[in-house]
Formats: C-alpha cells, structure tokens, sequence
C-alpha cells in the first residue's frame, strides 16, 4: 500500500477499490457503486460522497426475528450514547451504523483502511457489549 496522499480530486469509489484491493482485501461493488468489502463474512460498504469530501463506511446487522422495536430502540440509544463517532440506527427489520472520514486535504489509503478497521472493531464490540437482551442477528 502506497503512503502517497491522494488529492481531494482524486477521491473516488474507483480509487477506495484501488486502495482496498491493494491491502489483499475482498471487494465488490453495490448496485449504486460503492464499495463493498467483505472479511469474515462481514461486510462493509465504502463509499465517497464528493460534494462533502467524506468517505462513509456503513455496515448492517438484521434483528432476530420478535426483536420489540422498544428494545431496538434502546440500543440504539445506548449505542449512540456510549461510543463516539459512530452513529446507529434502526430501520424496520435491522440496525445500520456509520462512520464518515473527511477527506478535504486529501486522503492517506492508510487512513481509509483504518477506519475501516475502526468501523469493524467498534461495531462488534458495541454489539457484544450493549446488546444485552440478544437482538442483533
């Protein structure tokens, strides 16, 4: 992987692949372009929104099937309250969570994969440690 930075022009969903594949990880792509890398059968979708200069990485979790929209929503709340920089939400049937990383002076691919790794970690250990009444899938 190269520690040259990539300039703010050249930030792209193209470019996130380049990056990630350079790093022997697993992507695809979304039907709407992103990035979708895939490791341990997890799976995470990168993606560049150029009119903010973010990269966002977003990853997804179903509910067990009778999971109480009551306790999705603590969850959530008890996610959101206690880890920084990440956001959860639910949505009908399961839970998203977020991270954006600016990219206004240029993006380091060391960076990129970091917070990848960052998203991935804190997701997993968010769950294991808040999901108290076992509702994650």
């Amino acid at each position: 992987m190269t520690t040259e930075i990539v300039s703010p022009a050249d930030v792209s969903n193209d470019k996130v692949q380049e990056i990630f594949d350079a790093a022997f990880m697993d992507t695809d792509r979304t039907d709407d372009g992103g990035v979708r890398v895939t490791e341990g059968g997890l799976k995470i979708v990168v993606s560049v929104d150029e009119s903010k200069q973010l990269v966002r990485y977003l990853m997804l979790f179903g509910y067990k099937r009778g999971a109480k929209t009551q306790d999705q929503l603590e969850l959530v709340n008890e996610l959101n309250k206690n880890i920084v920089f990440l956001r959860a939400w639910t949505f009908g049937s399961g839970i998203a969570f977020d991270y954006a990383l600016p990219y206004d002076s240029g993006l380091l691919p060391k960076q990129a994969i970091s917070a990848y790794r960052w998203l991935r970690k804190t997701v997993l250990g968010g769950v294991q440690q808040y999901d108290h009444k076992n509702i994650v899938a």
